[in-house]
């Protein structure tokens, strides 16, 4: 599955989707509309529980050990039917009827690792960390794959303008059961699906005291500074297609233009390691995103009108706009 969180436009109720091709199945609807017919129960009835879990992806997540055998059945059945049917019964929208929300739009934690590339690594000339490099990034900086990154424009506090953002491009995971002290070996087991993640820095605030770890949290805490998206692939799909997690291509544009690419290959701790490593520090929770580190890049000061993308193979393209 590719879940999707997302809102009609002029809408502000929340919704879980899948993404068909260049539209994308309404989960609440397909439900409602399945259970109604196929087990005789009234709209009313079924209508509180289902808006339960398919408003909220973390939610959605907590649940499906309980509602996947419905919503396996509800995808197979409405993923055959005809796309103008499934359109004209209000069951999907067109892509471009939707706004795209940041694919798990209220996780517990947004954690992000540093310097795990080690190309990257090699290009800064820093020494290998002898553990995952870890930080935080506030739930305020999520936003959705074709949304605005808005560059800090300050106010009456230095360190509140920014005239400088990095684009970091990175692959993120996100958990799918509580995992606490957990071993690299059960990992797996643990993750719930894969997304892209944009780490926005704004570099000229991060370098105001370079390795001053206060002024590097403040860099990327910014409204706007987390692009996550368009989709989570579940772990199901990456496993049915073969799809090695620790070999694909990662590459980062700016307006059309390959400005970094690398491998995850490159990744110095990989992602049982990570996992591991987090779990014996804090309890990890459904919904909770993981974003594994960037690899490197030309450097590069974002301007306003710039459209980034970050891409990975089989997973997708996260795109954003600078303003």
């Amino acid at each position: 599955m590719r879940l999707v969180t997302f809102r009609k436009l002029k809408s502000r109720d929340i919704r879980i989707g899948i993404a068909l091709g260049d539209m994308v199945l309404d989960l609440r609807e397909a439900l409602i509309d399945m259970i109604s017919i196929n087990y005789g129960l009234s709209e009313q009835d079924i209508v509180e529980w289902v808006y339960s879990f398919t408003s909220d992806m973390r939610r959605f997540i907590e649940l499906l050990p309980i509602t996947s055998d419905i919503v396996n059945k509800t995808i197979q059945l409405y993923s055959k039917t005809e796309t103008q049917e499934l359109l004209d019964r209000g069951l999907a929208y067109r892509t471009s009827d939707i706004k795209y929300l940041p694919a798990v739009h209220s996780p517990s934690k947004v954690i992000g690792i540093g310097l795990n590339y080690e190309d990257f690594r090699i290009m800064l000339k820093y020494p290998k960390p002898d553990v995952p490099l870890f930080f935080f990034k506030p739930i305020n900086t999520l936003v959705g794959h074709e949304d605005t990154v808005y560059i800090p424009r300050g106010g009456r506090w230095p360190g509140t303008e920014s005239k400088c953002l990095f684009h970091e491009y990175e692959m993120a995971i996100v958990i799918g059961r509580r995992a606490k002290n957990i071993t690299r070996n059960d990992v797996y087991s643990y993750i719930f699906g894969v997304t892209i993640f944009s780490d926005i820095t704004a570099h000229d605030i991060e370098m105001m005291q370079p390795g001053f770890v206060l002024y590097q949290q403040r860099s990327k805490a910014f409204d706007t500074f987390s692009p996550v998206g368009p989709w989570i692939v579940t772990m199901d799909e990456i496993i049915e297609h073969g799809i090695d997690l620790h070999n694909l291509k990662i590459l980062r544009r700016r307006n059309g233009t390959v400005e970094g690419e690398s491998n995850t290959r490159n990744m110095i701790y990989k992602i049982p390691e990570i996992v591991e490593f987090l779990s014996e520090i804090m309890t990890l929770n459904p919904g909770d995103i993981i974003s594994l580190g960037s690899p490197p890049g030309a450097p590069h000061c974002l301007q306003p009108s710039d459209v980034i993308e970050a891409e990975i193979e089989f997973i997708g393209i996260l795109r954003n706009y600078i303003k």
